[in-house]
This record gives C-alpha cells, structure tokens and sequence, in this order.
C-alpha cells in the first residue's frame, strides 16, 4: 500500500510534526509515504499533474492513497485501507462534505456520485498517469479550463471532468465512515479558498467518527512550539 501527501510550502511543517507522525504511529511505513511538497508554488492544479507523473514513475502500476496536507487520519487508517486493497474499484473516495449533498456512500456509478474526495482518495497510477498526459495535453490550452490554470488551482475538479469523460461506466467506492477531517481551521485556514473562511465556513467531514482526535490535535497544535 501506497500512500501520497500532498503539500504546500506552508503546511510543511504540519505534514513533518503530526501527519507522517500520526501514519508511522499506526505502523505504515515510512518507505511506503511519500510528500509531494510544491516547493517551486506551482499551485495545487500544476503540482497535482507532476505528482501523478511522479507516482507511477515511482511504484508503477498500483493503488496510491492521495491525501492533502491539512487532513487527520482516523485512528484505524492503516487497518482500514490494507483491507481495502483487495477493492478493485478503481476510485475509492475516502472524504466528503457538505459540498456533495446527494451524493451517497456506497458503490455508485462515477457521474454525478463521486465525491469531490482529493483530501483523501484511493486512484490507480494508470488512471493518474493517464490524466497527467490528458492534462499535458490538452488542459493546459483548453479554454474550458481557463479559470482553474489562471487561478492554479480545481485539481479536483479539472480531474472530475476527466474521470466522467473518460470512465463513465465505472463505478467508485464513496466511505463511510471518512477516513480522514478537514482540519484546515486549526491550521490558519485554507491556503486554496480564503473566501470560505472569509465566510466563516469551515469545510468539514460528513462521517467521521473520531472527533476525540481533532480535540487532542487541537490541544496538541495550542501546546507545540515547533518551527512553522
């Protein structure tokens, strides 16, 4: 099992002291998380379409675990998603939130019920490599995407439209309980949209069960003084 963090510059810091942390404690292994930090800024758009590249460069034909940098893990990650790599459902969503209201849990077809998941999400390194090289295609010209390059950033979305394109037949997998919160409130806030914390609106899991351990990351964030 494979398991990819995505980052900015600017939560490095949280991915180094508590995320690959929080994985290790549960036994992965440290050979088996790599973190794509976006060190040059390229955006989560650009920085998305390298890693994938980098993904199936470095582990071939695979399942890999996508997870972004402002995520805590349920406290059964590891043993839920090792029992998941017998799935052969080629997309498992592992996150959702108020944003996918309608959308279900369970097996569903991809149009119009897969979760906009990236925080957390199972893809297959052929589809992601696929989706690269459909990107270098033809995204970064296309008008329709327009917006989400200038803005550097809908890698979620960009992805969504490849996937129902491309595979709409093929069902996902949609997790409940999540695996994983969003817990971008307790770290300065999103990077990506400002204007929902402008708003007052935090982007939260729908289905996690383990609350405890946002409250403990909480203290732990207020108690720590290391290097941000």
């Amino acid at each position: 099992m494979k398991y990819m963090i995505h980052s900015c510059n600017s939560r490095q810091w949280y991915v180094d002291n508590y995320l690959v942390p929080s994985m290790l404690k549960q036994g992965i292994k440290e050979e088996d998380i790599f973190v794509y930090q976006d060190v040059n800024r390229d955006g989560n758009l650009v920085s998305w379409v390298l890693s994938c590249h980098k993904a199936f460069e470095m582990w071939g034909d695979t399942n890999v675990w996508h997870l972004q940098d402002d995520v805590l893990i349920c406290r059964d990650f590891k043993e839920r998603t090792e029992e998941l790599e017998a799935d052969k459902t080629k997309i498992i969503c592992g996150f959702t939130t108020k944003y996918d209201d309608g959308r279900e849990p369970g097996l569903k077809g991809a149009h119009n019920h897969m979760w906009y998941s990236f925080p957390c999400i199972r893809i297959t390194t052929i589809i992601t490599k696929l989706f690269a090289e459909w990107c270098d295609t033809y995204v970064w010209r296309d008008p329709q995407f327009g917006f989400w390059v200038k803005q550097k950033k809908g890698d979620d979305y960009v992805f969504r439209v490849y996937f129902e394109s491309y595979y709409p037949n093929e069902p996902v997998l949609n997790l409940a309980p999540n695996l994983i919160d969003h817990v971008d409130f307790l770290l300065g806030g999103t990077v990506v949209n400002p204007q929902r914390e402008a708003n007052g609106t935090w982007v939260r899991s729908l289905y996690f069960d383990d609350q405890e351990l946002v409250y403990e990351l909480m203290e732990a964030i207020a108690n720590d003084t290391c290097d941000r």
